[in-house]
């Protein structure tokens, strides 16, 4: 059930849906921003927004060949 002001409620009431970073693969979380922070996507494992070097190499090319 969802607030009458359309706000999602409780985070025990919310389903988890993944972000999945599209250049490696890895599950990726928000950083919550605050006054005169944006707010950032880091990766999961690491906590940085860049890509490992080795996860890239991973990586499948720009879709099958």
């Amino acid at each position: 059930m969802t607030p009458s002001d359309g706000t999602a409620g409780p985070a025990a009431h919310r389903s988890r849906i993944p972000l999945i970073c599209p250049r490696c693969g890895k599950e990726q979380r928000v950083v919550p921003g605050g006054p005169g922070r944006a707010v950032k996507v880091v990766h999961a494992g690491s906590g940085q927004e860049a890509c490992e070097p080795d996860d890239l190499a991973r990586a499948p090319e720009n879709g099958p060949a």
